[in-house]
C-alpha cells in the first residue's frame, strides 16, 4: 500500500466509525420471527426443475464455501439494522444504520461503499488508484490514492457464526436464487446478546449464504440511544453474486467535473492523495516544503493575485509530536484573501488551499 494511503483511510475512519461499531456483531430487533420482505417461497414443482432437490439437513457455519465474499469476482451486500429502545431521557426512538457494498473486477476494478447511520449518507467510491467520498453531497477527490479495500467495513458473517445449523424450511426463491432456510441458536452466535432468533438462507445453486437474519436485544449508544437500557434489534444481511461487468461501478455524479478552485490555484505536477472541492483544495506531493512555497510565490502573481503574508514556522508542536517547515502564504485579488498552507513535516509536503 501506497505511504499517502493513510490520509484517505484516515477520512474514511472518521465518517464510517460509528456506523461500523454499531452494525458489527449482533446488532438490532424489534421481538417475534420476522419474515424477510426479499424471500418468497416457491412450489415444489418449480424448485424441483430449477436448482434439483433441497440442501443438506443441517451445515457446518464455519465452512467457507458459505460465504461468497471475498470469493466472488462481482457482488452486492447490503445490511440493515433497525433498533428499537430509549434514549438517556427514557423517550422512546427508534433508529437505523445501513450499509450497501458493491464489488466488481469487469470492466475494471471497482468499489463502492454506501454507509447511512441516521446522520446522513456518505458514499466512497473506488475505482483502480482512485477514490471518491461524497459527504453531504459534497465530493473529495483522491486521483492516486493507491488500491483500496472497502469490504474491510463490511461485517464478518464468518466471524460471527459457528457451529451446525439445522433446516428448517426448502424452497424459497431469494432474489433469484432457490434457498433453504437454517434456523440458527444462541449458540451458534459469537456474542453475548440475546438472542430471539436467526436464520440463514443457503442458496442451492453455489450454496453460499444469500440472506443472514437476526433478532435480538442488546445495549448500544447508536444515534442516541441509551447504553444502559436494552434495546430491541433486528438485521438483516443479504449477499447477491452478480454477473461480471453488470454492476459497472462509476465515478460518482457529484464528482464528475470537479474542478472547484483548482482552476484558479494551480496543482503542482507529481501531485498525490489530493482532494479538490468547491471551497478547498489539498493534495501531497513529494517535494520539500521550500519547493513547494517557492513554486506558489512565483505562480500566483501571474494570475493576478498579490502575496500579502508570507510566514515560516520552522517547527510546530502538536498533540501527536512535532512537524515543520510549515509555510503559510496568504494572497489577495478582487478583496478576497485566499490561504496557501505548506506542511513539510513528513515524508511527503501536504498543501492545503482555501479561503482564510
Amino acid at each position: 500500500m501506497k505511504k499517502h494511503n493513510s490520509i484517505y483511510f484516515a477520512l474514511v475512519i472518521v465518517l464510517i466509525v460509528s456506523q461500523a461499531c454499531s452494525a458489527g456483531g449482533t446488532a438490532p430487533s424489534t421481538g417475534g420471527e420476522q419474515t424477510s420482505p426479499l424471500a418468497a417461497t416457491a412450489s415444489s414443482q418449480e424448485i424441483s426443475s430449477i436448482d434439483g432437490p433441497p440442501g443438506p439437513e443441517t451445515i457446518d457455519l464455519k465452512s467457507s464455501a458459505l460465504y461468497i465474499q471475498p470469493n466472488a469476482p462481482e457482488y452486492r451486500f447490503e445490511s440493515t439494522i433497525n433498533y428499537s429502545g430509549v434514549d438517556t431521557t427514557g423517550v422512546a426512538k427508534e433508529v437505523m444504520s445501513f450499509m450497501a457494498f458493491e464489488f466488481q473486477t469487469q470492466p475494471q476494478p471497482a468499489q463502492r461503499l454506501v454507509l447511512d447511520n441516521g446522520f446522513g449518507e456518505s458514499e466512497t467510491t473506488a475505482i483502480d488508484d482512485q477514490v471518491f467520498m461524497v459527504v453531504l453531497a459534497e465530493c473529495s477527490a483522491f486521483p492516486d490514492a493507491g488500491s483500496q479495500d472497502l469490504s474491510a467495513f463490511m461485517p464478518d458473517l464468518q466471524e460471527e457464526i459457528t457451529g451446525q445449523a439445522l433446516r428448517v424450511e426448502t424452497g424459497i426463491d431469494l432474489n433469484g436464487f432457490v434457498t433453504d432456510k437454517y434456523e440458527l441458536s444462541s449458540e451458534n452466535l459469537i456474542t453475548d446478546d440475546e438472542l430471539i432468533s436467526a436464520f440463514v438462507y443457503v442458496a442451492r445453486s453455489g450454496g453460499f449464504i444469500s440472506l443472514f437474519e437476526l433478532q435480538g436485544r442488546t445495549k448500544t449508544d447508536s444515534q442516541g440511544l441509551d447504553p444502559n437500557q436494552l434495546a430491541d434489534f433486528t438485521r438483516v444481511d443479504t449477499y447477491i453474486p452478480a454477473e461480471d461487468g453488470s454492476l459497472d461501478i462509476a465515478t460518482p455524479a457529484g464528482c464528475e467535473n470537479q474542478a472547484g478552485l483548482a482552476g484558479e490555484f494551480p496543482v503542482m505536477d507529481g501531485a498525490i492523495a489530493s482532494s479538490t472541492g468547491p471551497e478547498f483544495v489539498f493534495y501531497q506531493i513529494e517535494k520539500p516544503a521550500a519547493e513547494v512555497a517557492e513554486f506558489y510565490r512565483a505562480e500566483m502573481p501571474s494570475r493576478g493575485w498579490a502575496l500579502t503574508e508570507d510566514t515560516i514556522v520552522e517547527r510546530v508542536e502538536t498533540d501527536s509530536g512535532s512537524t515543520g517547515p510549515v509555510v503559510t502564504l496568504v494572497f489577495t485579488k478582487d478583496g478576497k484573501n485566499f490561504m496557501v498552507k505548506v506542511d513539510g513535516g513528513g515524508p511527503v509536503t501536504g498543501v492545503t488551499i482555501k479561503e482564510k
